[in-house]
């Protein structure tokens, strides 16, 4: 008889799918998970209420094979209002950030001790 339960094990032709031990008590996980208790905790009281003795880490990734991936969304600052109407051209993208370049006298005020003639000198620290 086991050499046929091994058999089938083998072969992978199991009766019966695997399922978790905690899969009965995926509710009270998701409610422990929602109110942002550690796994250890979990742990702790899966052991105190329903005497199941699991690691923390089993919890993880229970939690973790039966969540869904989040998108990242940012929030945009409030000193800076959102454009009416966000354009994906890149052309656009250019214009807008040469409206918000420097103005013309600051970059030559930069530039007033450079003569293009004359060649580069290294300037020594005081």
């Amino acid at each position: 008889m086991t050499s046929n339960k091994l058999e089938s094990l083998r072969r992978g032709n199991s009766a019966k799918p695997f399922q978790s031990k905690l899969t009965p008590h995926l509710e009270f996980i998701r409610e422990c998970r929602a109110s942002r208790w550690p796994y250890d905790r979990i742990a702790e009281e899966l052991m105190t209420r329903f005497g199941l003795r699991v690691a923390p880490s089993s919890i993880h990734a229970f939690v973790k094979a039966r969540s869904v991936r989040r998108d990242v969304f940012t929030i945009v600052a409030e000193s800076t209002p959102a454009p009416a109407q966000a354009s994906t051209a890149p052309h656009d993208a250019i214009e807008r950030l040469k409206a918000q370049a420097r103005p013309r006298d600051a970059t030559q005020a930069a530039w007033q001790f450079y003569d293009p003639s004359k060649p580069l000198e290294k300037l020594s620290h005081p």
